[in-house]
């Protein structure tokens, strides 16, 4: 029995010299991957990567470790049904009600609840889009960000300014009708301080990264341009980091704790990810190492069990 599945999904399950030279945010997701596998292996642990949407006997592995799988919000039933199948055949990292939770951006008003300053986020409804000054009004702001509470990468997210909301009125429109939407401000420091990603292994911070959009954009994903660069956080972001995945409703294995500073100055979460969040282990190896022996540790009190 093989001792770990790296889950990742059927278009990134080519040999890693076949993925194309342009292909950088693929290249350096397999590059990561393989850092993990080679931990795995110094821990002793025999690992794998498979996709997800490919059928596989999921009983053949003792965990599963949900890696690259990005692909699930275009097939949201198809993973959904997955991750419940799967969770009755092996051990799945994060666990399954945990990723399932994750996968919805509701979770940010969970945190709210929980006295965790956030980005402010409202839900839209129809009615909000056929008088749209007031999703404006609501927010305080003359620019909003618009996006699916289930969604990958950026995908069918928009920055609106107030006397442009007649261009994407037919298109929110199409959009709510087959997912629930958000509303947020357009927060200024994604476009000059940049977004901060906490990587926290076990409950603690391992490291840090800043992610700073493009000239001209908006979205700071690899996919759209942004740059990402080591970061060194204050003893204030690192108990931020680790008081978010502290609240979180049962403790996830690893996390990355996405946080972003207003115009006052306060740290304010934006995501937190659990799911198949990029972790940057290029910037520090030994985070990879460092969630190497968690696994270990984990099935090691599973075989006692």
């Amino acid at each position: 029995m093989i001792d770990v599945a790296i889950v990742t999904e059927s278009c990134n399950s080519s040999r890693f010299q076949d993925l194309p030279d342009h292909d950088f945010y693929r290249i350096q997701s397999r590059f990561e991957e393989s850092l993990l596998i080679h931990c795995l292996r110094n821990v002793g642990l025999t690992a794998i990567r498979v996709a997800w949407d490919i059928p596989f006997e999921w009983e053949t592995v003792r965990c599963a470790i949900i890696r690259s799988t990005w692909n699930y919000s275009d097939y949201w039933e198809s993973f959904k049904e997955w991750i419940h199948l799967t969770e009755k055949k092996t051990i799945l990292i994060n666990s399954a009600d945990l990723c399932l939770w994750n996968i919805d951006k509701n979770y940010l008003f969970e945190f709210q609840e929980k006295k965790i300053p956030i980005v402010e986020t409202i839900k839209l409804c129809n009615n909000d889009l056929r008088n749209i000054d007031n999703i404006f009004n609501k927010l305080q702001t003359q620019t909003i960000v618009v996006k699916p509470a289930v969604s990958a990468a950026a995908k069918n997210t928009f920055k609106i300014k107030r006397d442009e909301i007649d261009e994407y009125k037919s298109i929110l429109t199409d959009l709510i009708s087959q997912k629930e939407l958000l509303a947020q401000p357009f927060m200024e420091a994604y476009t000059t301080k940049g977004e901060m990603s906490f990587v926290v292994i076990d409950g603690k911070l391992t490291h840090s990264v800043l992610k700073v959009a493009k000239k001209g954009e908006f979205k700071i994903q690899d996919d759209y341009g942004g740059y990402v660069f080591p970061y060194t956080a204050s003893d204030q972001e690192r108990h931020f980091a680790e008081n978010v995945v502290e609240k979180c409703r049962t403790k996830p294995a690893y996390a990355r704790v996405d946080a972003i500073y207003d115009s006052q100055n306060q740290l304010l979460l934006s995501e937190f990810e659990i799911l198949e969040p990029e972790l940057f282990f290029r910037f520090d190896r030994r985070c990879a190492h460092n969630l190497a022996t968690l696994i270990q540790n984990l099935l090691n009190r599973t075989n006692k069990a």
